[in-house]
């Protein structure tokens, strides 16, 4: 028997069986949802249920897709099992039916009520059993599946949740809080130190009230999300389970480095001005301290042999906040690194940061206009030009593709970014207020700090960094522009993340630089795109004065 030949017709009902499991759940699940869409006006309050539901949803979609990808080869091949799909339409008629019967009942009251709850909650988990039972081919990737929608749904709830469980905490912390800012604050003052109500501390001069807001709540959350992922991430170099402990010890320091903030917040309005603590330090002293703890920790720790290894087995994974020893030299390693056109992680890395460290920094000490923005941009010629020889541009050649992509990156930023603010606002931002010289120089620094020095500090970051990170643990063996769907997706909604309220241009623009990357796979068409469509849109805002438009 030759096992090497096979009928023409093999490959062809090979072909026709691949995803055939996913896209038939895919397939169900959007039919239910349009159900539930279609039902939600007569039975369900939308405003809650869904963002109670969706995000987590949204969420565990994300997370089951990624496990999907990592075992590409058995979910291409695995077979529709009729009995699986029956028990699952079942087990969503039962839970439709099921929350049509407690509908008279509020749905906060609902979710309160133990029978309602149970009512809907059992078929609900029999759907989402049967769902995941579709498409897992081995009882060890549910269990994977099934670990990624737990902590999927926890952070998809706590992200719903964040104004309840935010005044939760300050129930809890309120008193602690208020009674430690009040002795840290007691040796700095210039005056005696007064609590006029519970939760007002300061001095005659100046005091603020701490609101459930300041609680450090959210700092908590995003410490403990970073170093969740980190710990993940990186999980071949820790030492298990002492490692775990970086959540409690980053959690406890996020929590005191609040205290210092707010204490700070009382000083930077005594010592130097109640509108500076206010409109500056008060909104971005809670970035500093999250990037301070978070990434001390990872540092610290992964320099510390009770929780990383110093040589991890296997492949080796880069410690994060390593800088590499030949980034800045001109010897053999920066010449075969530019030769084989890699850019070592450290030197996509480093400018971003320094970028976000100085902003940050400035931030916290200015009011209104940002008078200091030129030093950013010396800042950043500074870092790239220490790191000139880490950026390999010897056979990159001009196209107008990536001219193009940034166009079509403007007209959708414009499309879809929010609208310029009030008279007041962009009054405030106007640069003609300084008067000339000083006026056209710092029109000048700003027009390069976002056609320079800017695109090239956020393209190394997200493009040339995040991409190559999604793809492979160790980012230093991905070459520059390989494409992926989780890296393309990952990293431009990463990139939509950074412009805040402008999100979702942001994620948009983002998919572009990143095709514009993926077209030569070359990290400079990237940056030739964001220049370009930062270049459009300082030439809008400077036309037509929509100071707002710039942030």
């Amino acid at each position: 028997m030759n096992l090497g030949t096979s009928t023409g017709l093999e490959p062809r009902t090979r072909a026709a069986r691949e995803w055939q499991a996913i896209a038939v759940l895919v397939a169900l699940v959007v039919v239910e949802a349009c159900v539930v869409w279609w039902m939600h006006g007569k039975w369900l309050e939308a405003d809650t249920a869904f963002a109670w539901t969706g995000v987590p949803a949204l969420l565990i979609g994300v997370g089951w897709w990624w496990q999907i990808a990592r075992h590409r080869a058995e979910y291409r091949e695995l077979p529709v099992r009729g009995p699986l799909v029956a028990c699952q339409v079942a087990a969503f008629a039962a839970a439709l039916a099921a929350l049509g019967q407690v509908s008279a009942i509020p749905l906060r009251d609902a979710l309160r009520d133990g029978p309602s709850l149970l009512a809907v909650g059992v078929p609900a988990a029999a759907w989402f059993v049967a769902s995941l039972a579709m498409i897992a081919p081995r009882a060890k990737l549910a269990g994977e599946m099934l670990a990624t929608t737990a902590a999927c749904a926890a952070f998809g709830a706590a992200v719903v949740g964040n104004a309840y469980l935010t005044q939760r905490f300050w129930d809890f912390t309120s008193g602690p809080t208020t009674r430690l800012v009040e002795i840290m604050l007691a040796p700095f003052a210039d005056g005696p130190v007064i609590r006029p109500t519970p939760f007002v501390v300061g001095t005659q001069t100046f005091n603020v009230a701490i609101e459930h807001k300041c609680s450090g709540f959210q700092g908590i959350g995003l410490v403990a999300t970073l170093l969740a992922g980190y710990l993940w991430w990186f999980r071949r170099i820790h030492r298990f389970p002492q490692a775990l402990l970086l959540l409690p010890i980053g959690i406890t320091l996020i929590w005191l480095a609040n205290l210092v903030r707010i204490t700070a917040l009382i000083l930077v309005g005594i010592w130097i001005s109640p509108r500076i603590a206010v409109d500056g330090f008060h909104s971005t002293a809670g970035w500093i301290a999250f990037v301070t703890v978070g990434l001390g920790t990872i540092w610290a720790a992964s320099r510390i042999p009770f929780f990383t290894d110093a040589e991890p087995p296997g492949t080796a994974e880069p410690q994060f906040g390593a800088v590499a020893a030949g980034i800045v030299g001109h010897g053999a390693a920066a010449e075969t690194a530019a030769a084989e056109e890699t850019l070592p992680i450290p030197a996509c890395v480093v400018p971003f940061v320094a970028l976000t460290a100085v902003t940050m920094l400035l931030r916290a000490f200015s009011s209104g206009f940002d008078v200091a923005y030129p030093v950013r941009v010396v800042a950043m010629v500074a870092v790239l030009w220490w790191l000139r020889a880490a950026y390999p541009l010897r056979g990159w050649r001009f196209s107008f593709v990536p001219v193009a992509i940034g166009a079509v990156s403007f007209a959708v930023w414009m499309l879809l970014a929010p609208g310029p603010g009030s008279e007041e606002e962009s009054a405030a931002l106007n640069p003609l207020q300084l008067g000339e010289p000083w006026a056209t120089l710092w029109l000048l620094f700003r027009v390069v700090g976002s056609t320079v020095t800017v695109p090239i500090a956020e393209e190394l970051f997200f493009r040339g960094f995040i991409v190559r990170r999604c793809i492979d643990a160790d980012a230093d063996r991905v070459p520059v522009g390989q494409f992926t769907w989780l890296s393309f997706i990952v990293s431009s909604v990463a990139f939509g993340a950074l412009h805040g309220q402008a999100w979702l241009a942001g994620v948009v623009v983002g998919m572009l630089f990143a095709g514009a990357l993926a077209w030569r796979r070359s990290l400079a068409d990237a940056v030739v795109a964001h220049a370009t469509t930062n270049a459009l849109l300082c030439g809008y805002v400077i036309a037509t004065g929509s100071w707002t438009q710039w942030g």
